[in-house]
């Protein structure tokens, strides 16, 4: 099969080729150089960026314009600290042309965000984004471009500090006013799936799916509409999208979390324990993700691995409820019965109706006995329950037919 990213970054370098043809027949061509230097940056070509760039700067066409591309040079290397230095020294630039402060603006918020400064990077956009005029100005405001990444950064911002009432409150007065731009409402859906709001989650990720090409969506869109087919039990659907938002961001944690819950709710443990794998490299801090690896190691007989998974997620929060009744679970069944108890009973303590905390203490009463009781037990006492990423948890678990390779079972535990 081949590679759309290598068939994308050898058009681009042909592009390029026949761009520096041109320029040598009309070198003083500003709108052949800028082509030719975007170009240069889309595919890793440095040297030859950095050529255009200092042949474009030579032209005195445009200084200001050339100054920003100077620090999208940088930017495009991740040398945050050379993109800092040339976007500073343009901060105090008098009456400068029009879109010139909002791209300035996105790219030193761009900057924290990259940084992992997500509240710097909120701070420093919040008196633009949330301003009354900017609320009320709709979605002609500033220069298309400028609007939509200005709103899709400050969006990824709110969310990855974890500021989803701030972002949720945003994105539906902005929808309300007209003036949320489709791409942001993309990634505003994933939000929304994190805020338990599923109706604009569909909403706006279906509007963001829906107009552009496909390179214009976000990833986000993509995994919301993964994780809401998980929520229909539609394991097919949730990893077609999750496969679409790897192939756009194959390092994307939470489209590997979200791919794991689909493998395991197509009964395929180790697609699911590999996604897990994958998920975690990326973001090892996401308790729902090592709770899914758990449960797929208990369905695996890896007892040993799935209580190191539990654990981390107890050493991450303690005071999560599932996190105590899934290592209760693993205890039960490793015959350790005090430590299960205990743990079942932390975790009924936190959450009255906490579904693994009172899985352990039927693997405890003998109430489960064999592989396949486990497997109906978990589905009937797991069923009807929201999973991490949406869904029914139940129906994240092979039937025990399923999971032996008998065929399709009809378990009516």
């Amino acid at each position: 099969m081949t590679d759309p990213n290598a068939s994308s970054l050898s058009a681009a370098r042909q592009r390029l080729d026949r761009l520096d043809g041109f320029l040598r027949d009309d070198p003083s061509n500003n709108a052949l150089l800028i082509d030719a230097f975007e170009t240069a940056l889309s595919c890793g070509e440095w040297e030859r960026a950095r050529f255009h760039l200092q042949h474009g700067q030579t032209l005195h066409t445009e200084p200001l314009a050339w100054r920003l591309r100077e620090g999208d040079f940088w930017l495009a290397q991740q040398r945050y600290d050379e993109a800092l230095e040339v976007l500073q020294a343009l901060a105090n630039t008098p009456q400068p042309p029009l879109g010139f402060t909002e791209v300035l603006l996105h790219n030193l918020a761009f900057i924290e965000l990259k940084r992992g400064r997500y509240a710097d990077c909120a701070a420093r956009l919040a008196p633009v984004l949330e301003s009354p005029t900017a609320s009320g100005q709709g979605a002609d405001a500033h220069p298309p471009v400028a609007t939509r990444a200005l709103q899709q950064l400050w969006l990824r911002a709110l969310h990855h500090d974890s500021q989803l009432t701030r972002a949720m409150a945003w994105a539906l007065q902005a929808e309300q006013q007209k003036s949320l731009d489709v791409q942001a409402a993309g990634i505003a859906s994933l939000i929304a799936i994190d805020a338990g709001d599923f109706a604009a989650a569909q909403r706006w990720s279906a509007a963001s799916l829906g107009e552009g090409s496909p390179a214009d969506h976000p990833v986000e869109s993509l995994v919301t509409q993964a994780s809401l087919a998980l929520a229909a039990r539609d394991a097919a659907r949730a990893i077609h999208f999750a496969d679409a938002a790897l192939q756009r961001q194959p390092g994307d944690g939470r489209a590997w979390s979200t791919r794991g819950f689909a493998a395991l709710l197509a009964s395929d443990l180790p697609a699911a324990h590999g996604a897990f794998v994958q998920a975690l490299s990326a973001m090892s801090q996401h308790i729902g993700t090592w709770h899914g690896m758990g449960w797929t190691q208990i369905l695996q007989g890896d007892l040993a691995g799935a209580r190191a998974s539990f654990d981390t997620a107890l050493a991450l929060d303690r005071n999560f409820a599932e996190s105590h009744g899934g290592l209760a679970v693993v205890l039960a069944m490793q015959s350790q019965r005090q430590e299960a108890e205990e743990h079942a009973e932390l975790a009924l303590r936190l959450d009255k109706s906490n579904l693994s905390g009172r899985y352990a203490q039927a693997l405890l009463s003998g109430e489960v006995k064999d592989a396949k009781d486990v497997q109906r037990f978990a589905r009937r006492l797991l069923g009807g329950r929201a999973g991490p990423l949406g869904g029914d948890m139940g129906d994240m678990f092979p039937s025990p037919d399923a999971a032996t390779g008998a065929g399709p079972g009809n378990d009516n535990a």
